[in-house]
C-alpha cells in the first residue's frame, strides 16, 4: 500500500473514531438528568397522581427517585416519598403508606425538609386510623405536628398545621373522643386555614379545601348530636365553597356522599338520590373506591325507600362486590402492618436461649389445649345462639300474621311485667277511663307505631303522651294493660322489632356497622343498642348479622 493511500486511510479511521466519541458524549450528556428535567417529570407524575389513573404515576416516580439519587438531589427524593404516600392513600392502599421506605424520612431529616416530613407522617397517621390502629395513628400525628411547628412561617406552615388538625379531628371521631375535643381540633384547622394569604394563587385551593372539609366534619357532628338544622347549614356552606372556589374534585365527591347519607337519614330520599347520583358521576374522574362504595350504599337504601326495586338491587349488587373487595384489601393491610410492628420482637424471641425455647414449646402446648377447650365451648355456645336466632325468626314470621299477639323474644315464654303503680292508682285510672276512651287511645297508639315515631331520639313518656293526646298516667296504664310491659320496654321492643325486620328483609342492613344501626333505631349509643338488642333477641347484633352472612356463604358453597 503506497504512502498517500495509507495516510488517507489513517485519517479516515481517526475521523470515524472522533465522530463516534462525539456521538457517545452527546448521548451520555443527554441521558444525564438535571433538576430542571426532573421537575418536568414531576409535573407529569403529579398530573397522573390527581387523575383517574394515579397508578401511572408510580413508575415515573420510581424513575425520578433513581435520577435524584444519581445527582444527589435530596429535595427530589423527599418529594417522591410524599407524592407516593398521597397516591397510595387515595387508592386506599394503606399498607403501602405505612410501609413507605424509611429512606424518604431519613433524607428529609438530613436536609431538614420539615414540610414533607410533616405531610408523610400525617398520611401515615391517616392510614393507621383507617385500619383501626388508633394508637399508632396518634404517634404519627404527634410527629406530624412536631415537624409542622418547625416549618418556616408562611402559607406552607399554616396549611400543614390546618390539614393535620382537620385529619386529627376525623381520627378523634374514630377513637370515640368527646365532642368538645373534636370541635377544638376543627376550630384549630379553620383558624390556621384562615391565616393563609390568598396573594399566592397556588394556596387558594388549599385554603378553601381545608375550610370546606372542616364544615363537613362540623355538620356530621351536629347531625350526630341531633341538631339537624345546624348540620344542614354547615353542609350547604361546604357546598357553596365547592361551587365557587377551586377545591379538588375528590373532596366534592366526599361532600356529595355525606349529603346523600344525611338526607337518607332525614328520610328525604329524593334529595339523597340527587346528591349521591351526582357523586357517582364525579367519582368516575376522582377514582376513590371507598367513596364509590358509600355512594352505592346510599343509593341502594334511598331507592329501596322510594320503592324503585330494580335500581335498589343494582346498587346493592355494586355495593356488595366493592365492599367485599375493600374489606379483603384492608384485612390484608392490617395483618401486614401488625406483622411489621412485631417482627423485631419475633426475631429477638427466636434468638433466645434453649431454656426459653422449651418454655415457649410448653406454653404453646398449654395454649393449644386451652384453645381446643375454648373452641369446643365456642361451638356449643354457637349452637345455642343459632337456636335462639332461628326461634326469633320463626316468631318473626308468626308476628307478621298476628302482630298484636306474638311478642318478639328469644325466651321460651314471655312473662307480663308487673305494674309498678299501686292498686289505688290503677283504680283511679280505670274509674276515669271509659272503654271507648281506651279504644280511642289504643288506635292513636297504633298510629304512633305505624308512623315509626318510636325511632326518634327524643322519645319519652311525655313526648308519646303528647303525640297520642293524653297524659302520662293514662298512657302508662294503657301500655301496661294492653302491651304487658312498662313504657321503656315498650319503646325498646318496637325499636328492636323494627331493626330485626330490616336486617331480615334487606341485605343492605347486614353491611352496616353497629353504631349506624343504633342511630337508625334512635338509641343514644351503640352500647345501649347492643345491650337492649341482646336482652330482647338473645344474641348480640353482630352475632345476629353473622348468622345471615354464614347462611349466604354456605348457600354459595353449596351451589
Amino acid at each position: 500500500m503506497n504512502a498517500p493511500l495509507r495516510k488517507n486511510l489513517y485519517y479516515g479511521i481517526v475521523s470515524k473514531i472522533h465522530l463516534l466519541f462525539l456521538l457517545f458524549s452527546c448521548a451520555l450528556y443527554a441521558q444525564t438528568p438535571t433538576i430542571e428535567s426532573i421537575n418536568k417529570e414531576f409535573d407529569t407524575a403529579t398530573k397522573y397522581a390527581h387523575s383517574g389513573n394515579p397508578e401511572k404515576a408510580i413508575p415515573i416516580l420510581d424513575k425520578i427517585k433513581k435520577e435524584c439519587e444519581s445527582i444527589n438531589y435530596k429535595q427530589g427524593i423527599t418529594r417522591v416519598g410524599h407524592t407516593l404516600a398521597i397516591i397510595y392513600f387515595n387508592s386506599s392502599d394503606y399498607n403501602k403508606v405505612i410501609s413507605l421506605s424509611e429512606d424518604y424520612l431519613k433524607t428529609g431529616e438530613e436536609i431538614q425538609d420539615y414540610e414533607k416530613l410533616s405531610h408523610i407522617h400525617r398520611l401515615k397517621g391517616c392510614a393507621y386510623s383507617e385500619l383501626g390502629l388508633l394508637n399508632k395513628g396518634d404517634e404519627e400525628y404527634d410527629l406530624a405536628l412536631e415537624y409542622a411547628q418547625k416549618i418556616k412561617a408562611g402559607n406552607n406552615k399554616q396549611h400543614a398545621l390546618g390539614v393535620i388538625y382537620g385529619n386529627r379531628a376525623s381520627h378523634l371521631i374514630k377513637s370515640g373522643a368527646p365532642q368538645d375535643a373534636i370541635f377544638a381540633s376543627i376550630n384549630k384547622s379553620i383558624a390556621e386555614a384562615e391565616k393563609i394569604n390568598e396573594s399566592d394563587n397556588s394556596y387558594i385551593s388549599k385554603k378553601y379545601s381545608l375550610i370546606a372539609y372542616s364544615y363537613i366534619i362540623l355538620a356530621n357532628e351536629y347531625a350526630k348530636a341531633g341538631n339537624v338544622p345546624t348540620a344542614g347549614e354547615y353542609y350547604l356552606k361546604a357546598l357553596a365553597i365547592h361551587e365557587t372556589k377551586p377545591v379538588p374534585l375528590v373532596e366534592k365527591v366526599v361532600l356529595l356522599s355525606e349529603l346523600g347519607y344525611f338526607y337518607t337519614d332525614q328520610k328525604a330520599y329524593d334529595k339523597a338520590v340527587k346528591y349521591a347520583e351526582s357523586g357517582i358521576k364525579l367519582e368516575k374522574e376522582a377514582s376513590f373506591p371507598q367513596l364509590r362504595r358509600d355512594l352505592f350504599e346510599t343509593l341502594s337504601k334511598a331507592y329501596l325507600e322510594l320503592h324503585q326495586t330494580e335500581a335498589s338491587k343494582k346498587y346493592l349488587s355494586l355495593f356488595t362486590a366493592l365492599n367485599d373487595s375493600i374489606n379483603n384489601s384492608e384485612k390484608k393491610a392490617v395483618d401486614t402492618a401488625l406483622r411489621s410492628t412485631i417482627s423485631k420482637q419475633k426475631k429477638q424471641y427466636l434468638a433466645s436461649s434453649s431454656k426459653q425455647t422449651v418454655i415457649y414449646i410448653l406454653s404453646f402446648l398449654a395454649l393449644a389445649v386451652l384453645g381446643i377447650v375454648l373452641f369446643l365451648r365456642y361451638k356449643k355456645q354457637k349452637q345455642i345462639q343459632i337456636q335462639k336466632i332461628e326461634s326469633v325468626l320463626e316468631q318473626l314470621k308468626a308476628r307478621q300474621n298476628q302482630p298484636e299477639t306474638i311478642p318478639l323474644t328469644a325466651t321460651e315464654s314471655s312473662k307480663t311485667e308487673e305494674a309498678e303503680e299501686t292498686e289505688d292508682d290503677k283504680e283511679e285510672v280505670i274509674a276515669l277511663m271509659s272503654p271507648e276512651a281506651e279504644e280511642k287511645l289504643l288506635e292513636k297508639l297504633h298510629d304512633f307505631e305505624q308512623k315509626q315515631l318510636y325511632l326518634e331520639r327524643k322519645v319519652s313518656l311525655s313526648y308519646v303522651a303528647a303525640q297520642v293526646e293524653t297524659n302520662t298516667k293514662y298512657l302508662s296504664y294503657i301500655i301496661k294493660k294492653h302491651k304487658g310491659k312498662d313504657f321503656n320496654k315498650y319503646i325498646n321492643d318496637l325499636r328492636i322489632n323494627y331493626i330485626v325486620q330490616k336486617i331480615n328483609d334487606n341485605p343492605v342492613y347486614r353491611q352496616y356497622k353497629i353504631n349506624v344501626l343504633a342511630e337508625e333505631t334512635g338509641f343514644s349509643s351503640h352500647s345501649k343498642f347492643a345491650t337492649v338488642f341482646k336482652s330482647t333477641v338473645g344474641v348480640s347484633p353482630s352475632e345476629f348479622i353473622k348468622y345471615y352472612q354464614d347462611n349466604e356463604r354456605d348457600k354459595k358453597e353449596a351451589s
